[in-house]
């Protein structure tokens, strides 16, 4: 048995087509096969013979979910792990305004910062945060770096500001934020009222300092596309093959389209798109908090593949190993370019990046669709292989088996569905450091009559007050055996952990079955299939909340859209084992590092002797209600520093003394 790593959990169900259910007599299914790089943000849609968007396939969590590409923040503002402001408008911009310029589209609610002084700035200028169980700046410049992003996990309570929906009266008084151009200039462009992107639908109620709009972010958000919910996916390992499926809608004619992916990872540097190039914007506009951390996230703009096919009664295999263009840095247009050498295309010298965000398969091919029509052999003018004489499914060809009669029969016109999940158990993580957001998912893999596509965990979650809430989401675990990661959440997992250390790398998305093969998700002994019936599943998920209870479903869905009988399991999250809240800004303006040994002597204090009782919380709580405003005024002047510091050191002598004799006590007592 081995074990793997699974990403965040909160992915919204995106595996079947809008409306749901699975594939029908003459349904014709499309399957997307690609294999992404590390960190790969993504869209799928489909569009006419005319160019006429139909319809989005699948998106990425960080956008549909997350909504990175429309949240407050200037559109320049730097990066890092789990970072929470700046809109990506550029992440995935020829899919948005593709699907904003659809007929009968419009585009979703701009959401800008509540009341601060720019939108420049990453720490407030008025009460406007709340608490957030996702993004979580780190004002710690080792934990923001571009090369930190594969290595970090979020250890601190973070309070964002989730913004507000900008309004016709912001767009009429010349709302703006701060922009630079590549020659260095600066000026303040223009913000309108409506976006190319989603907000974020991962809010659960409202903060004290929440504006009203975050209770409205998913209602408008489905307003404007009733699908997000089935489309949306999480962000795939890298370099793992992947697999989606869609079934086109009935009401579809047969004919000609083009499916299309669209493919972003931020800080792709090259010569061209790099940290120099584009350097973190530098005035007045932006706070010391967004020029000193975090990195510049402004790598080569997205690529987009294109594959032509043909809907109807047939099984076919389309493809495609060239881009057919890159998008606009800044996502301002829907224009494509021409392939340039401005966009790195050397899988050789640069793997995974640019155009190789994609990577080539054995044949070269980057970007496979292929189309399976289900009950096919049942059509007025069937194929010819229907019904010919088989003794097995290599005589029948693609999409095609060898029924029990021992003739051909299309593969998905065969009865039937996957085997009910047996063993099927959820328990805490054993290190209790992660059992509060952590847990131990464990099944056995069914019998199924056709190739298994998907597992997928529908988890509800179960508040304080006992009420469900609106939306389960899905836990997608892997395709045919191949593990997905999510958002880029790590977790390291302890020792058990095959093929990784538990303490500094992180492990690799494993499933494997008990002799060995398919380490890492790949087929390595070519019978076409990762995971054979009986061969146990053993993965960490990660949840997002602690002392939370969770109800979760688990079925199995096959290449023809077959799914098995739910079976269901439960969990709750324990306490926090430990507690660290957001950063000493004050401290950390005046000594200049948050790894000063003074603010770890502040830190140590907070967390023992204020954190543990409610005065002390209460009192925290007010110190990072008007931290950050004394930050930004001190971190501007030497001469505050140096004064802050002074102010400081009889607070730091105290709080060493302090907890020096309290861990001289706890020594003795052990003694």
């Amino acid at each position: 048995m081995r074990l793997g790593l699974l990403g965040l959990w909160m992915v919204a169900i995106w595996l079947v087509a809008p409306g749901g259910g699975v594939a029908q007599d003459g349904d014709r299914l499309l399957e997307f096969r690609f294999t992404p790089t590390k960190r790969a943000q993504i869209a799928i849609w489909i569009e006419d013979v005319g160019g006429t968007f139909m319809e989005t396939v699948a998106l990425t969590s960080s956008v549909a979910l997350r909504g990175v590409g429309n949240r407050p923040g200037a559109l320049q503002m730097n990066s890092g792990f789990r970072w929470p402001y700046g809109r990506r408008e550029g992440i995935l911009p020829v899919w948005g305004h593709r699907r904003a310029g659809a007929p009968g589209a419009e585009p979703f609610p701009m959401v800008i910062f509540q009341d601060r002084t720019s939108e420049g700035f990453a720490s407030r200028t008025s009460v406007d945060a709340s608490p957030d169980s996702y993004f979580c700046l780190s004002f710690d410049q080792t934990t923001t770096t571009r090369e930190a992003l594969d290595a970090i996990t979020c250890a601190s309570v973070f309070n964002s500001d989730k913004g507000r929906f900008a309004t016709d009266n912001d767009v009429r008084n010349g709302y703006a934020e701060p922009f630079v151009e590549r020659s260095g200039s600066e000026s303040m462009r223009p913000l309108g009222a409506g976006s190319i992107y989603p907000p974020r639908r991962d809010v659960e109620g409202l903060g004290k300092f929440d504006h009203p709009d975050v209770g409205r972010f998913v209602e408008e958000t489905r307003s404007v596309m009733p699908n997000i919910d089935a489309v949306t996916m999480a962000t795939s390992t890298g370099d793992v093959p992947r697999t989606i499926q869609y079934v086109a809608p009935k009401d579809w004619e047969d004919g000609e389209y083009t499916a299309w992916i669209e493919v972003n990872v931020e800080g792709d540097y090259n010569d061209v798109f790099n940290e120099e190039t584009y350097p973190t914007p530098l005035s007045e506009r932006w706070d010391f908090w967004a020029q000193t951390y975090g990195y510049p996230y402004r790598g080569q703009p997205s690529v987009v593949y294109a594959v032509p096919f043909t809907l109807g009664p047939v099984v076919a295999e389309h493809e495609t190993s060239e881009p057919a263009g890159y998008a606009s840095l800044h996502g301002d247009t829907a224009d494509l370019f021409t392939m340039d050498p401005s966009i790195t295309d050397d899988p050789d010298g640069a793997p995974g990046s640019g155009a190789d965000r994609l990577r080539p398969d054995a044949t070269g091919a980057r970007f496979k669709l292929v189309v399976l029509a289900t009950n096919i052999c049942s059509e007025p003018e069937p194929p010819d292989v229907c019904g010919q004489d088989c003794a097995d499914d290599v005589e029948c060809g693609m999409g095609f088996t060898c029924a029990d009669d021992g003739t051909c029969l299309g593969l998905c016109d065969a009865q039937g569905q996957p085997a009910a999940i047996s063993d099927f158990t959820i328990e805490n993580h054993s290190n209790s450091k992660w059992s509060h957001v952590v847990a131990r998912l464990r099944f056995t893999v069914p019998e199924s009559a056709r190739p298994l596509r998907q597992y997928r965990v529908l988890a509800s979650k179960i508040l304080v007050s006992s009420v469900v809430t609106e939306d389960a989401h899905a836990l997608e675990l892997t395709s045919a055996g191949r593990p997905i990661q999510g958002d880029g959440l790590h977790i390291p997992v302890d020792s058990e952990c095959s093929g990784g250390d538990a303490t500094e790398t992180l492990c690799a998305p494993f499933v494997a079955n008990e002799d060995g093969e398919c380490e890492n998700g790949i087929d390595v002994d070519g019978d076409g299939d990762c995971l054979d019936p009986g061969d146990v599943i053993v993965v960490n998920v990660a949840f997002d909340a602690h002392e939370t209870r969770y109800e979760l479903e688990i079925t199995a869905t096959d290449l023809c859209q077959g799914r098995s009988d739910p079976v269901t399991a439960g969990l709750t999250t324990t306490p926090i084992d430990f507690t660290t809240v957001p950063p000493c800004f004050v401290a950390t303006a005046a000594y200049g590092s948050p790894l000063a040994d003074e603010i770890w002597a502040l830190r140590r204090f907070r967390d023992r002797y204020l954190m543990t009782n409610p005065t002390g919380r209460a009192f925290v709580d007010a110190y990072y209600s008007v931290g950050p405003y004394a930050a930004d005024i001190i971190a501007e002047h030497p001469w505050m520093r140096t004064t802050t510091r002074l102010v400081l050191t009889p607070l730091v002598t105290l709080a060493r003394y302090v907890t020096t004799q309290k861990q001289g006590e706890n020594d003795s007592a052990m003694r």
